[in-house]
Formats: structure tokens, C-alpha cells, sequence
């Protein structure tokens, strides 16, 4: 998986590369079985104006895996709540696109079934 990152009102650190590089490495494990390279951009903010609403770290993940597209979006008030609400959220819309597939694969395939039984 090819991720970038980018980092707006606040300097990017090695060891904030590698903490969301490691939190977002659980999401390479649900692409295993893609066509393509999953790529994943993500955006982190230190604002006042996120500040104002609330949180102090807003972080934003895209997610895109043989043409569709992911995205969540998070604030919290430390850039770890953020990061981790942010993960959390595109694994869920993953698992739950890959259950539809599936299950229409499935309805597919019962719906030939029943029809090749109908002249029996």
C-alpha cells in the first residue's frame, strides 16, 4: 500500500510518519486480495478554527483500492484519537463494501441455481 501524507500548520515528524504508517498498516491487510496497489492519502491538521469545535487535531483519510473510493474524516483533541477514529472508520467501510460483493456474488449465483432447476 503507497501512502502519503501530508501535514498542514504543523511540522511532519519521523516518528508521526512511522505512528500513522504503523496505524494505517492494518488496511494493507484487508487489500491483500486486490488487483492494484491500494493508495491511501492522508491529511493532518493542527487548527484554532478545528480547536473551536471542540478538537485540536482534525486528520483525514482517502482510500483508493481498484477504483473505489474510501474516505473518513476525524477530529480529536490529541493527533493519536484522530489518526485512530480515522482508521477505524475506513476499516469499517472496507469490510462493508467487500460484504456486499460478496453477498451480491452469492445472490448471484443461488438466483442461476434456481433457474437452472426450474425445468425439473
Amino acid at each position: 500500500m503507497h501512502i502519503t501524507i501530508k501535514a498542514t500548520h504543523q511540522e511532519l515528524t519521523l516518528a508521526t510518519r512511522e505512528f500513522i504508517e504503523g496505524k494505517f498498516s492494518a488496511l494493507g491487510k484487508l487489500m491483500a486480495g486486490s488487483a492494484s496497489p491500494a493508495t491511501l492519502s492522508c491529511e493532518i491538521e493542527e487548527s484554532i478554527a478545528v480547536e473551536r469545535a471542540g478538537a485540536r487535531y482534525r486528520a483525514e483519510g482517502n482510500l483508493s483500492v481498484d477504483g473505489k473510493l474510501f474516505r473518513a474524516e476525524a477530529a480529536s483533541n490529541t493527533l493519536e484519537g484522530a489518526i485512530d477514529r480515522v482508521r477505524d472508520d475506513l476499516m469499517r467501510e472496507v469490510r462493508r463494501a467487500r460484504g456486499k460483493e460478496r453477498g451480491l456474488l452469492k445472490r448471484g449465483g443461488a438466483a442461476l441455481k434456481r433457474m437452472l432447476r426450474f425445468g425439473r
